[in-house]
């Protein structure tokens, strides 16, 4: 049995750093405004609406997808997700086949190589 190697896809989304000023404006979106038994205000999340996370506090970040919405922690997202520079987006529209002219410039200094 032999294996082969493969890189998953990348994929581009919009985020936003949730913070307390804007922590009732996400929570329309996202659950409802809970408080802890030490008075820190947090989202109690609609586990319909976003399935990978209870709760929510500011320092999280929300990222959305079309209509695909998601929570992560601060070291979560920072971990998984890197912030889009026009080199990113070259390598993540070539990946994904899209053919755009900075994928066919891209392609070309591949071949160069």
């Amino acid at each position: 049995m032999e294996y082969t190697p493969f890189v998953r896809k990348p994929f581009v989304v919009e985020a936003i750093e949730i913070t307390s000023e804007n922590l009732n404006e996400i929570a329309e979106m996202v659950g409802t405004i809970r408080t802890t038994v030490d008075d820190k205000v947090y989202i109690q999340v609609d586990r319909r609406l976003i399935p990978n996370v209870d709760r929510v506090f500011p320092g999280f970040w929300l990222t959305r997808m079309g209509k695909n919405i998601r929570c992560y922690s601060a070291k979560v997202f920072k971990d998984q997700f890197t912030e889009v520079t026009d080199d990113i987006k070259s390598w993540v529209d070539f990946i994904n086949l899209d053919e755009t002219p900075e994928v066919e410039e891209a392609s070309q200094d591949i071949q160069l190589l």
